[in-house]
């Protein structure tokens, strides 16, 4: 039987898709940046979309826990920061 790590979680990949189906709809933005995120870009891509933990798991935050919608650079340069006023948006190659 194949172990399930806290990220292949079939609830927490539920609640991460059912956000990013929202970003699609509603064109939110990166909570932390405030940029658009394209979707469409694979998952490596440090400008791609994950989901933020507002309460980041490293500080005892819940995995299901409130998520927000985050580029990829954006929410590793936060790491276990509390609030998104602490970190510096991350550089881009090109204007938004």
């Amino acid at each position: 039987m194949p172990t399930q790590t806290r990220y292949n979680n079939r609830t927490y990949l539920k609640h991460t898709a059912a956000l990013k189906a929202h970003v699609k709809r509603t064109g939110e933005p990166c909570w932390l940046c405030g940029k658009p995120i394209d979707l469409e870009l694979p998952s490596t891509h440090p400008m791609s979309f994950t989901a933020d933990h507002v309460d980041a798991i490293a500080n005892g935050g819940k995995l299901l826990g409130e998520l927000r919608p985050a580029h990829r650079s954006c929410n590793s340069a936060r790491g276990r920061k509390r609030t998104r006023e602490q970190i510096k948006p991350p550089k881009t190659s090109r204007t938004w």
